[in-house]
């Protein structure tokens, strides 16, 4: 249980490096869709290279992390339906970041934001109706902590709106809630066993590429990107970016943790967790590396974030 409240602060810190190359890429002209797009490919082919070096050495009778086992899926139906969930959370993890991206266009960001971070509710709901796990009032304590920082930094954000943003807001938020529930939902299934966290990762990345096909398929704009920004240097540089930390959180991290808390009948609370640090960890970014200022309500938001990362200690 320890390790996994851990390994859901770890991931959620890592979400800085989103936070990092979405801000950088506007700057470059790049299409954050596209970059996306290169991280997957890049991340599928070191998740198949780094499954096949597993397999030589589990071959030579090389002891592995049993996170990385077992070596290779194993050829059941369950598998397949554990695969297919983590993949859909890729495809709805790409919708995400495009609908936010244009709500956030012509809308109230600070809004938008909080809007789509509110996203974890449905899993955490999922864990309590679902799968058994019990409404404690620390589970409640943290839930609420975290949503008050959300309106908080809503309320005290820049709210200028350009135009009609709240569908693509909605939808982002829709997407959300379907992406975390699909990456929590196996952790709480027999057959989650049967495929490691390296396959899990692979999964997710192959659907974050299906989600990139399915877009310029839909928009002429995404398929005119393509063509110029897979050439462009920087595309490939934050992509490898992305994939240095988000792979190794993903393997290492994110999913043994949702497994763990999955085990100890406390799933429910790794996106709220995940949430929080993801706040707290963007928020000194933002002050300390980029200098931004806050104001009063905005640092007893992210105080509010602090608590309800705390409060989970007393499980």
């Amino acid at each position: 249980m320890v390790f996994g409240i851990i390994a859901m602060i770890v991931e959620g810190i890592s979400w800085i490096v989103w936070g990092y190359v979405a801000g950088k890429a506007p700057r470059r002209n790049l299409n954050m869709g596209v970059i996306v797009a290169a991280c997957a490919v890049m991340a599928m082919a070191i998740c198949l290279g780094a499954g096949g070096v597993f397999y030589l050495l589990d071959c030579q009778g090389v002891a592995l992390h049993k996170a990385l086992y077992p070596i290779l899926p194993a050829p059941n139906s369950g598998s397949l339906i554990i695969m297919g969930f983590v993949l859909l959370g890729g495809i709805f993890n790409f919708a995400q970041l495009q609908f936010m991206s244009r709500a956030m266009k012509y809308g109230p960001n600070g809004i938008i934001w909080s809007i789509v971070q509110a996203g974890f509710i449905v899993p955490f709901a999922l864990g309590i109706i679902c799968f058994g796990e019990k409404m404690s009032w620390i589970f409640a304590v943290a839930i609420a902590l975290v949503i008050a920082a959300l309106v908080m930094f809503a309320v005290t954000s820049d709210n200028s709106s350009k135009g009609n943003w709240l569908m693509f807001a909605l939808f982002s938020f829709f997407s959300t809630c379907l992406c975390q529930s699909m990456q929590y939902i196996p952790s709480n299934l027999a057959a989650a066993d049967d495929v490691s966290s390296l396959w899990r990762t692979f999964g997710f990345f192959v659907g974050l590429l299906l989600g990139f096909i399915i877009a310029s398929v839909c928009s002429r704009a995404m398929r005119g990107d393509a063509a110029t920004m897979f050439k462009n240097k920087y595309t490939w540089g934050y992509a490898l970016l992305i994939d240095i930390v988000v792979i190794f959180t993903s393997v290492c991290f994110m999913y043994p943790g949702l497994d763990a808390l999955a085990d100890s009948k406390i799933g429910a609370i790794a996106t709220q967790l995940m949430t929080a640090s993801g706040i707290i960890s963007f928020e000194l970014y933002t002050v300390l590396v980029l200098k931004e200022k806050r104001k009063p309500l905005q640092v007893f938001a992210l105080l509010l974030c602090l608590a309800s990362v705390a409060v989970v200690c007393f499980i």
